[in-house]
């Protein structure tokens, strides 16, 4: 074993599948998608008020007008303080009424009554909040109703598009986080049986990795070959290789679009320019680039 590893220039059965980390429960990934939104909704609207704030104070002084250079800054994050800590709330929502196409008319009018209650709360909360600082640091009264229905719609309309923009971190995010898990369920089955798990259309395929001889990027989607037979996965080619190393197989990238299972090559062939190409058992005869010709014997 070792002096076979030593011609090839590595050993990946042991190198890089011994430990595949745990995948994470519901609980954790809801916990971590939120983590993960609120730390970008944070930066993004610390970044807009900062603008806005800057924006008021340079406008008031072009314009001649008199204005305490911390009022823009007490209006902008007073708002973004309760946007930040109604995230949560937003999550907890979007999990009991997750986006649903095939109930497309109970998912609007959710969201649309979600919008209502966010809004109002924001605008209570922040307007007490306002009034505190106000009477504290400046000795006066915070007024925002002067002209009610005016100040509502204006600050509806811009709640309204808040509240969107979470609701679609939210579901893209956990999107990520569930492909991320599904990876590494993956690789754990493909370490504890020697099994790939394959999506294709609808189906789900189980497939002995010792039986791919190769692969080839397509798009979105992989073509491997084994047992005679091609078969077309949705998976990039870089989460491939990790599950065929996960299953303990031997496998070198030999071009940005193939990779090979080592055991499977019979010959390598130069094509000039440094370029090559790989011969395997079922008589395939794939492109190897120059940039990755360390991942075969000499």
């Amino acid at each position: 074993m070792g002096r076979a590893a030593a011609l090839w220039g590595r050993n990946p059965v042991t190198e890089s599948r011994d430990s595949v980390e745990a995948p994470l429960s519901e609980p954790e990934l809801d916990r971590r998608v939120l983590l993960r939104v609120t730390g970008l909704s944070a930066l993004f609207m610390l970044a807009v008020g900062f603008v806005n704030a800057t924006t008021l104070i340079t406008d008031a002084q072009r314009a001649g007008v008199a204005l305490d250079p911390r009022v823009p800054w007490v209006l902008e994050y007073t708002s973004i303080a309760v946007i930040l800590a109604l995230v949560p709330l937003v999550a907890l929502y979007e999990r009991r009424f997750p986006l649903d196409p095939d109930r497309w008319l109970r998912t609007i009018v959710a969201h649309l009554i979600g919008t209502i209650v966010y809004s109002a709360v924001h605008i209570a909360v922040m307007i007490l909040v306002r009034k505190v600082i106000f009477a504290v640091f400046f000795g006066e009264t915070y007024r925002f109703f002067e002209q009610p229905v005016t100040d509502v719609l204006y600050e509806y309309r811009k709640d309204a598009l808040t509240y969107a923009i979470v609701i679609l971190m939210l579901n893209l995010m956990r999107g990520l986080e569930e492909h991320r898990r599904e990876a590494q369920v993956a690789r754990i089955e493909a370490k504890t049986s020697g099994r790939l798990t394959l999506k294709s259309g609808g189906r789900t395929i189980l497939l002995d990795a010792k039986t791919v001889e190769w692969a080839q990027a397509a798009a979105n989607y992989v073509e491997i070959r084994a047992n005679g037979r091609t078969q077309l996965a949705r998976i990039s080619l870089s989460a491939l290789e990790e599950q065929m190393e996960a299953a303990g197989m031997d496998v070198a990238r030999i071009h940005r679009s193939f990779v090979v299972n080592r055991a499977k090559v019979v010959e390598i062939l130069p094509a000039g320019d440094g370029d090559f190409r790989v011969r395997t058992l079922d008589g395939s005869e794939l492109k190897g680039s120059r940039r990755y010709r360390h991942n075969l014997p000499a």
